[in-house]
């Protein structure tokens, strides 16, 4: 009431009012509706990515698409990354040939005591008497040289360590295979992880020293991850487990799982289209080293021996969108 006038509303604009709270309500409340079915869905879709009709009716194929570049809906290949339709119900991990790409693709550094050691080994055709340690003698043409021999150019049978030393220095030890789910791609949900882990924590090299075939074991000891996000490096002992069904990837504490936010702050559709950003995971890898030496019998371990690195390579950021679909209404009896 304005100066004892009581104002009203034209009919058309009372309506035009009322619509518009009525939609605004709708879009509040589909939003609502929407993100939490998103949450549930993705809390669930591990485990129910290969049915479509899981109990909780979520049928990953027909709610799922990304909201990153290009709108692309997420195939099976991108889900899974295997080359297969769909997973069985077997619990046996997939693999792919980009989770052995980085096993072989490694840097790889020996330790600063391996560096100072100077194990050196040349055949030169220069015939010397090696004493062996059962007493024996044996004429080589070859040198085995280090640091504790100096300027002696005596033939000096190799220790155990000299020899660990020497194989660090010469061999190229692979990587410790960095397997990544999902493959290809990483989700910035909440309930959808990053989970890596490790195809080879152990492998064998032979090296040839004075005429003996020698069999180097080394074995990871350390792993470190950088996620590319500017987050905490994770450093853990554990392989870690490769993800299959019916493991909960949000508790299982055997899986090393990383979760990726959105970048420059998206949060939703309302901010525009989603930034399209990559990120890399590097693994650094600490092995030991055991060896038996063919000349006295000793067997030794040498712990930070070598060090390797590897990376996954660039990957997209993604966000999933989780739909509603006629099939997930039905069962909930709309």
């Amino acid at each position: 009431m304005v100066d004892g006038w009581r104002l009203r509303e034209k009919p058309s604009e009372m309506k035009t009012r009322r619509l518009v709270a009525q939609v605004c309500t709708i879009l509040f409340l589909a939003n609502a509706y929407s993100v939490g079915i998103a949450s549930q869905a993705s809390a669930n879709d591990w485990n129910d990515l290969d049915d479509n009709s899981d109990a909780t009716g979520y049928g990953w194929d027909h709610l799922v698409e990304t909201q990153g570049p290009n709108g692309i809906k997420v195939t099976d290949q991108e889900k899974w990354g295997t080359n297969s339709s769909a997973p069985s119900s077997s619990t046996t991990p997939q693999t792919t040939p980009s989770d052995d790409l980085t096993h072989y693709s490694n840097d790889a550094a020996p330790s600063t005591d391996a560096r100072a050691a100077g194990v050196g080994y040349v055949c030169d055709g220069v015939t010397r008497e090696y004493s062996l340690p059962d007493g024996t003698a044996k004429k080589l043409g070859c040198l085995f040289s280090s640091a504790r021999s100096g300027d002696d150019t005596a033939g000096v049978v190799p220790t155990t360590s000299e020899i660990l030393y020497y194989a660090a220095t010469t061999i190229h030890a692979d990587g410790a295979g960095l397997r990544k789910r999902p493959d290809g791609v990483s989700y910035t949900n909440r309930f959808v992880p990053t989970i890596v882990s490790v195809t080879n924590p152990t492998q064998t090299h032979v090296i040839n020293l004075l005429g003996r075939d020698i069999t180097i074991t080394l074995t990871a000891t350390n792993y470190e991850y950088n996620w590319g996000d500017g987050t905490p490096n994770t450093i853990t002992t554990s392989p870690g487990l490769a993800w299959h069904k019916g493991i909960d990837p949000n508790n299982d504490p055997r899986l090393i799982r990383h979760y990726y936010t959105p970048p420059q702050g998206w949060r939703s559709g309302f901010d525009g289209p989603y930034p399209h950003e990559n990120r890399e995971i590097t693994l650094t890898t600490t092995w030991s080293g055991t060896a038996t030496n063919p000349f006295t019998g000793e067997t030794q371990t040498i712990n930070g021996l070598v060090t390797t690195t590897e990376t996954t390579g660039p990957f997209p950021l993604s966000h999933l969108v989780i739909n509603n679909t006629d099939t997930w209404e039905e069962k909930q009896g709309h």
